[in-house]
């Protein structure tokens, strides 16, 4: 009956498969290669089933015809491409029209059986020495849910906010030569964390019910926001419930931070903080649909992350953590500005009226090399006037970085996937100068 079963499977030149995550299923039909039990399909990388299979590698195969169906329960694992397995991918993508799609290409995924059910015939067979051990089950599932909530918080943009933290406690530790409270440092840096994750989850959640990224073709590894309700990943319900709950543990540790310092400041920045973060894609303001998102990512992850940070420490107002702040305030919506380059014929398509779509790309280009040009201008001006120590200007070191981001910009403002090294650049750029602003402020007391 097994070799029967092989035959029928045999005589099908494409099968249905089933991948899941979360509750969340999809079915869709490809061309596949047997060899014996084992199977081979393909699929771009940024395909449902593809997506899926990296995060639950359990699919369903289905072959059947008007009389007979035959259920293939088994594992799936994308492979890596030697000179036999390279034979195989070119045979498959030619049978599914399958070609490189911008930054997403063809990947060949091996599946073995652990199950194989024909109903009509009365047959089961399990294939036992295939099945993965519970305990590995175990912590496969945990890996899991921890790699694909890290994919949805996109920790590369989030550190960049963090490092505002880090910036406006170097300048309270500048005065006094130390820290207050270690511990308010510590969960300044995981509430602002937390209040990144939910305005970007917040801004999928929205960009979904929208419309933008399901007609956003043009998607980079910086833009076109995290996929996860695209690639059927999570549903938009879960991605609005993560949101929330980021959102709720920014807020309570924002709350208990302000009880921890005189007056109300910290309440009044989280709120403001909260309130433009909402708004920044929610309903009804939407800021960033009337080009006013770029003033609220300035404000909230500039002068609100880099004093708020210092007040926690001193708790007093002081002008030099606000000229700070400015620098940092620049180059994180320096971040948001480059990557609506890639963005601009959705966001146009859907009325999402930023400054790339309202300026155009070409005229764009400069707005991005004057505020890039500016942000190491004021840090020169600022060191100068000493209202930041003159061993700042070892910033300086990363000027290599925006100045070619400025070239590939001025040079591929026009191609989406050229651009990538300017959003990759741009993100580097925010990273090292905030770091060594930090670093510099720590160390000039000692100096």
């Amino acid at each position: 009956m097994l070799n029967q079963a092989e035959d029928f499977i045999g005589s099908f030149k494409k099968l249905d498969i089933i991948t899941c995550s979360y509750s969340n299923s999809n079915i869709i039909q490809v061309s596949f290669i047997q060899d014996k039990f084992e199977i081979y399909i393909t699929g771009l990388t940024n395909q449902i089933h593809i997506e899926q299979i990296k995060y639950n590698p359990k699919v369903i195969l289905q072959f059947g015809d008007n009389e007979t169906n035959l259920k293939y329960q088994g594992i799936a694992k994308i492979v890596k491409i030697t000179e036999s397995k390279e034979r195989k991918l070119k045979k498959l993508t030619n049978a599914d029209s399958l070609s490189q799609e911008g930054i997403f290409g063809p990947v060949l995924v091996k599946i073995i059986p652990t199950k194989i059910e024909v109903k009509k015939w009365d047959f089961v067979h399990r294939f036992l020495k295939n099945k993965p051990k519970t305990i590995k089950e175990v912590f496969h599932s945990i890996g899991t849910t921890i790699k694909i909530w890290l994919r949805a918080t996109r920790l590369s943009f989030v550190a960049v906010s963090v490092v505002g933290v880090f910036v406006g406690t170097a300048i309270a530790f500048r005065e006094t030569g130390s820290l207050n409270s270690w511990l308010n440092f510590l969960l300044a840096a995981i509430g602002i964390s937390f209040f990144h994750i939910a305005v970007d989850l917040l801004n999928d959640f929205s960009d979904h019910r929208s419309g933008l990224d399901e007609s956003n073709i043009h998607l980079t590894p910086f833009s076109g926001g995290s996929r996860m309700i695209q690639s059927k990943l999570f549903t938009p319900v879960k991605v609005l419930l993560g949101a929330i709950f980021s959102l709720a543990i920014c807020l309570s540790i924002g709350l208990y931070l302000n009880f921890t310092v005189d007056g109300n400041v910290i309440l009044y920045i989280g709120l403001g903080g909260a309130f433009l973060g909402i708004f920044y894609v929610g309903s009804p303001l939407k800021l960033v649909y009337y080009g006013l998102g770029e003033l609220a990512i300035f404000v909230s992850f500039g002068p609100a992350i880099v004093f708020g940070s210092y007040y926690l420490q001193k708790e007093v107002f002081s002008w030099e953590p606000i000229l700070a702040s400015i620098l940092i305030g620049l180059l994180i919506f320096l971040i948001l500005y480059i990557n609506q380059f890639p963005d601009y014929e959705a966001d146009k398509a859907n009325k999402k009226f930023n400054w790339v779509v309202l300026l155009g790309k070409k005229k764009a280009r400069h707005v991005y090399s004057f505020f890039m040009a500016l942000s190491y201008i004021l840090l020169i001006v600022f060191s100068i006037l000493n209202f930041l120590p003159l061993l700042s200007l070892t910033v300086l070191i990363t000027l290599p970085l925006p100045i070619m981001a400025i070239i590939t910009t001025y040079k591929h403002y026009d191609n989406y996937l050229a651009m990538i090294p300017a959003s990759a650049m741009t993100i580097l750029t925010t990273l090292t100068f905030s770091i060594i602003l930090g670093i510099s402020l720590f160390v000039a007391p000692f100096l």
